[in-house]
Parts: C-alpha cells; structure tokens; sequence
C-alpha cells in the first residue's frame, strides 16, 4: 500500500509539474507575441520614414547616420523575428509552409540582396547551380531563404577579403549519409530529392573545438566573435531547427583561425510535376525594375487607428505618386470607401468596428471583385491564424509591419499585377 501511495504522489507531483510548464510556456509564448506585435508598429515608422529621409537631398554624413539608422532598424526586426521563431521552435507550434516556388529565384534573390553588402567589404561573392538543379520545387521558400540568407551572411560578417562562393546541386545518395549527423536519416523517393548548398569564404575561420558551439541558441564563438561584427547568437541556432524540420542537418568545417570556414547544409525538397511547373513557368512575374515604378494618382484608403502608423503610411504612398485618403476607424471606412478606391490597407485590430468586419462588410456591399478595391491587411501581427482569419473575411492580401519605401513599391507592384499578396512570418 504504501509503495503505492508512493506512485501515487509521484504521479501527481509529475502532473503539477507537467500542468506548470504548460502555464509557463503558453505565458511566454503571450508575452513574445504581445511584445512582437508592439514592437512592430514603432518599427514600422523608424524604417519607413527612414526610407523616405534616404529619398532626399542628404550630405554624405547625413546619409551615413540615416543608412545607419535603417541597418539598425532592420536588425533589430530580424532579431524580432529570430526570437518569435526559436520560441515557435522549442513549443513545436511553428509548421512549414509548403508550396512551389522557384528554386533557381531563390538563390538570385540572396546574391542580388547580399552583394550590395559584399561590395562594401570589396568581396567578390558568386554562385554556382548545376545543370541538373530543377528550377521549381516544392517546400518552405521563406524559410529556406531565411536560412541561405543566415549562412551567406555569416560569410559575409566574417571575412575582411577574399571571395565567397554559393553553391548548390542535387545531394547524390552516397554522400548523404554522415558521421557527424547520427540522427539524419535520409530517405530517398521519386517525389522529394536532397538540395545541396556549399558556402565557402576566405575568412577569420575557427577553432575545430569552437564549431559544436556555434548552434547553441545565444552562443556565439570567441574566435570567431570581433568588434566589427553584427550578431544576435540566434542565427545559426535558428537555421539548424529550420533545417531539421525540412528533414535535412548542416555542418560547419575549418582547417582553424584565419583559414576561412565552410557551411554546408542539405535539406529535404519536393519534385514538381510536369504539369504544375508548366503552369508557374508562366505565372505572372515582379516587374524586372521596381524601383522605377510610379503608381501615379492611383487612389488608396488607408485605415489605422494609430496616428503615427496612419502618418507614415501615408507618406510612403504619397511618395510613390497614389492619391490616399486616411481615416481612423471602421465606420468611417465604411461611410468614404468607393469603387475609385483601387486598394484599402487597413489594420484588423481596431476598436468598434475591426478590419475583419470591414472587410466583410464590403464585400457584401460590392457584389463584383473588380467594383471594390483590394482589401489588404497592414498588420504588426504574425501568427499564422491572422492570415487564415483574413482569407475567411475575404481579405486579398497581408502585409507584415515595418514596411520600408521599397518594400510598399513591391508590394503595390505584386498586388496590382496578381491582385493577391500574403506575407506571413
């Protein structure tokens, strides 16, 4: 009896240790996702008036401090973004979002947003692709992105001279088994292939004793840490997680300090059928130059509560040539809104009447997609379920907050050409 008694109270303490850290976790998990969303709207209005300050008659030092005060802004949403991740990560809540995308894309858009950052450093970054490469695959583009992105940038921060090559090819069965990856177990199949991506600089390198360490979350190696370089401790940790989920593993090789570094990763990606990759072949692309884009007298509502929000917003598609009316709730857009309205950003989270009663409200009101304008979210949200509930209230589209001038021109490009846009983080 007493040994089970015993059990008993074991079971039970296990349980209110369990029914604890399940309280813990769901209160982490609303603080993160509360101070994401609070974080995003002053975001929101240092990058994007910092985008258009840039757009000026600025001296040389006053570029500088503004070119700074952007880089800043965007690290700190990226570290934003890295911690909302790594914590959807450890609860296991965070999905992939699988689709088809253009695999050969991918790697042009990486070297086109990296390379302005190489040239500064006077480092000569190419890549390379096979010529058995599909173009389309089926997988999470972003978060493959996100994770070359990481690994490019690293090379990036850490080399002072020297080149940095990118390259990527079908993983060949044979090599896909290693030691040093105990637990990687590929599996192949006529519908998925391993995507190999080597990425290799001339930089500080590291200490073999260091690399273990550098996928440890707030780690980061102090041999390869110096004063001239940027970094949260989360990128790395992060891509690892990343790749797991995509079924793959990443190894990081140096002959040691100065003798440049090697990332090499492998990931778990789709075929495309024939027929599907026809039909993205010849989807509607971006426009080749969109920073040439004028969206002259283009007319566009604007509804957001939030003054400052509604002021900057404004001003980047002011700035972009659009004619835009402002107003500050969801009666009011009802009473202004009209079929000249080509596209209506607002934000869902409002007092009264929110955004997703508007947008409902609207579609009711104009029987035809093409009499009413696009209903777009502008969101500081981004949990996944914010776009399933803007797709059910008939929403065309949603933008995560901070927009930069770049960011709005592309995105007002997409939404024009496709007359669709969702961002989700």
């Amino acid at each position: 009896m007493r040994a089970r008694d015993q059990l008993m109270e074991q079971n039970a303490a296990l349980d209110l240790a369990r029914r604890e850290a399940e309280t813990a976790i769901r209160a982490r998990n609303d603080f993160l996702a509360v101070m994401n969303h609070e974080m995003r709207t002053p975001m929101h209005a240092i990058i994007a008036l910092s985008s258009l300050l840039q757009e000026t008659d600025l001296t040389p030092e006053q570029r500088l401090m503004v070119e700074t005060i952007l880089k800043s802004s965007n690290l700190l949403a990226t570290l934003i973004n890295d911690v909302l991740d790594l914590s959807r990560l450890e609860d296991g809540s965070l999905e992939l979002d699988l689709g088809t995308f253009n695999l050969h894309a991918v790697f042009r858009q990486v070297v086109n947003l990296i390379k302005p950052i190489a040239a500064v450093k006077k480092l000569l970054l190419s890549s390379s692709l096979a010529p058995d490469l599909p173009e389309y695959a089926v997988g999470d583009e972003k978060r493959l992105m996100q994770i070359i992105l990481n690994v490019v940038g690293n090379a990036v921060k850490f080399s002072k001279q020297g080149s940095i090559s990118i390259t990527a090819c079908i993983a060949k069965s044979e090599s896909l088994r290693d030691a040093r990856a105990p637990d990687f177990f590929p599996v192949p199949s006529d519908g998925h292939f391993y995507l190999r991506v080597q990425v290799k600089d001339l930089g500080s390198g590291i200490s073999p004793q260091d690399i273990p360490k550098l996928f440890n979350k707030f780690a980061q190696s102090h041999s390869l840490t110096n004063k001239n370089s940027d970094g949260t401790g989360l990128g790395l940790a992060i891509c690892k997680r990343f790749i797991n989920l995509m079924k793959g593993h990443i190894w990081i090789e140096s002959d040691g300090l100065g003798k440049g570094c090697t990332a090499i990763f492998v990931v778990k990606l789709g075929v495309v059928e024939r027929s599907n990759e026809s039909e993205h072949r010849f989807a509607p692309k971006m426009l080749a130059n969109p920073g040439q884009t004028i969206f002259s007298g283009l007319k566009i509502l604007v509804m957001d509560d939030n003054g400052v929000s509604r002021t900057v917003t404004k001003g980047l598609l002011v700035h972009l040539g659009c004619d835009v009316t402002v107003v500050s709730s969801g009666e009011e857009c009802l009473r202004v809104v009209s079929q000249e309205h080509r596209v209506l950003f607002m934000d869902v989270c409002m007092p009264g009447t929110d955004g997703y009663e508007v947008a409902i409200r609207i579609r009711e009101r104009f029987a035809k997609r093409h009499e009413r304008p696009l209903l777009v979210a502008l969101s500081a949200n981004t949990e996944r379920m914010t776009k399933d509930i803007c797709l059910r209230a008939g929403m065309d589209g949603v933008i995560l907050k901070p927009v930069s001038l770049e960011k709005m021109r592309s995105v007002l490009s997409e939404l024009l050409e496709r007359r669709v846009f969702f961002e989700v983080q």
